[in-house]
């Protein structure tokens, strides 16, 4: 089979699956994962899929979603750092939201040390983790239409759940960030809950890698005027700083 043809093949793999490794990429056409990985580099760089842990998944356009199972892989020492600075902002006794981002999930082993009375969130996954590690605190899941992509709740039920309380911080992250749109994520639903969150909380704090800034996805969720804190891994440009310092947004590092 020859290159351009097998390179083909893999986009409508993709297409139907959304993402897939690069081992069952080689079993499937009977090549070596060397030359797999060459076929997604090559890809990547006219712009057709995204690079991951293992695999690829397809871009095809700014409202489509990245699998769960994709982002829990990427980036997970960055996110780990991020999530362990976010943490120490809890105080004991806080009630807190966590979305259902991969980055906010990486908190839950530091909770036990900061130790918030009730955890609310929008993830089954992040609740059903929260129950098997804390016994001592109050967990709350939104309930609302489970995106299967996403492993998230959304919808009405869930912004009525949200919209009956208030918390004292919101830890969320989402898919993009620029200076002169704000921050951005591929669902219109998810993007309509986080919204009703910041309404709701006190605070408000955005986790964020730095492979997110200059990007934009579909759906605005807020102005970053609307934040009091961006926690990411590395310093950000000048450029940022400045802007986030007139924003009044606190910049946090590990």
């Amino acid at each position: 089979m020859f290159s351009d043809e097998r390179r083909q093949q893999i986009i409508d793999l993709l297409k139907k699956k959304k993402f897939i490794g690069v081992p069952d990429l080689a079993k499937t056409f009977f090549t070596s994962e060397a030359t797999i990985r060459r076929d997604l580099d090559k890809l990547k760089k006219s712009g057709v899929l995204k690079r991951t842990y293992g695999g690829a998944v397809l871009i095809e356009g700014l409202d489509s979603p990245i699998p769960l199972v994709v982002r829990e892989d990427e980036r997970t020492e960055e996110k780990g750092f991020i999530a362990k600075t976010a943490s120490k902002l809890i105080s004991e006794g806080d009630v807190i939201i966590i979305d259902s981002s991969s980055t906010c999930a990486k908190m839950i082993p530091y909770l036990n040390t900061q130790r918030p009375k009730t955890v609310i969130t929008n993830s089954p996954k992040t609740t059903i983790e929260l129950a098997k590690t804390y016994s001592d605190i109050n967990i709350y899941s939104t309930g609302g239409f489970l995106r299967t992509s996403s492993l998230s709740y959304v919808g009405e039920p869930a912004r009525n759940m949200i919209s009956s309380l208030f918390v004292d911080i919101l830890f969320f992250s989402c898919r993009g960030a620029l200076l002169d749109i704000g921050l951005t994520d591929s669902s219109e639903e998810e993007a309509e809950l986080k919204r009703v969150m910041l309404k709701h909380s006190k605070k408000k704090a955005v986790l964020l890698d730095s492979q997110k800034f200059e990007q934009s996805a579909f759906a605005k969720v807020c102005d970053f005027s609307e934040i009091d804190y961006l926690i990411t891994e590395k310093p950000l440009s000048e450029e940022w700083t400045d802007f986030l310092v007139r924003s009044n947004v606190k910049i946090l590092y590990p």
